[in-house]
């Protein structure tokens, strides 16, 4: 029986396949999630961003790279293990969708 599923899977083409036999393929497949669950991106550390000089009249340019906002002192950032900053809702729902930084790819690794 396993050696049948995986010859069945290596003659599967999706490039050659309709939109219906995709749809029917994914209702056959499932649904996986890429991303973290909840409780894991939780355990994340935040912080409050602070601009680099309470003195300086110019504003920040650091801006968030998931929604491209400037932050603003206050903000609430999820600190990931590689020292990249997100806003925390923004780096949340990346993460729940996918568990690498936005910046340099490294997978978040946490212990459950």
């Amino acid at each position: 029986m396993i050696l049948a599923t995986r010859i069945f899977w290596k003659m599967i083409d999706p490039d050659n396949m309709t939109y219906e036999e995709l749809l029917d393929l994914g209702e056959t497949v499932g649904t996986q999630s890429r991303g973290l669950p909840e409780e894991l991106i939780n355990l994340l550390p935040t912080t409050k961003y602070k601009s680099n000089s309470i003195f300086s009249r110019k504003k920040s340019e650091e801006r968030c790279v998931i929604c491209q906002m400037r932050y603003r002192r206050g903000d609430r950032q999820i600190n990931l293990p590689c020292k990249h900053m997100y806003h925390t809702e923004c780096g949340s729902k990346w993460l729940s969708i996918n568990k690498t930084c936005p910046i340099c790819n490294k997978e978040v690794l946490l212990e459950e």
